[in-house]
């Protein structure tokens, strides 16, 4: 019952993006206007169009750092059709411009699987740093 649930999540999460570091709107404008806000930044810094754009949210709660700054939020984006998605999915995957980045929309199984895949490769790797670090202390 578990993997149907993973999967019909996984068929909710095609058709979605999530952009990092896009600056919180102004804390004192409500929930609607916040989300015109948003709609307006991705529109004319990413070059989303707007036509293509179901929804977009913001996850997670309002944070703010060490300098009572507002630390920004994740935006989830909600495209019309897979295609659309899949464009920023496949083609634009990590797309990087002005600090904001673009990534797939993850169900929690395949995040976690993600997640462990990273560790295994940081293990990796670090053992290979230590074996040519005691190969550089025998030839020395």
């Amino acid at each position: 019952m578990n993997i149907n649930v993973e999967n019909i999540e996984r068929e909710k999460k095609k058709k979605n993006v999530i952009v990092s570091n896009v600056p919180e709107p102004a804390t004192n404008l409500n929930g609607e206007a916040r989300k015109a806000k948003d709609m307006e930044y991705l529109c004319h810094e990413l070059d989303m169009d707007r036509k293509e754009i179901v929804t977009c949210f913001r996850t997670g709660k309002l944070q703010k750092d060490t300098n009572d700054t507002v630390k920004p939020r994740p935006i989830v984006v909600v495209f019309k059709n897979e295609e659309i998605a899949n464009f920023w999915h496949n083609d634009k995957r990590g797309f990087k411009s002005n600090a904001h980045w673009v990534n797939p929309d993850f169900c929690r199984a395949d995040r976690d699987a993600q997640f462990f895949l990273r560790q295994e490769r940081r293990k990796r790797r670090q053992l290979l740093e230590e074996k040519k670090r005691k190969e550089q202390e025998r030839s020395n």
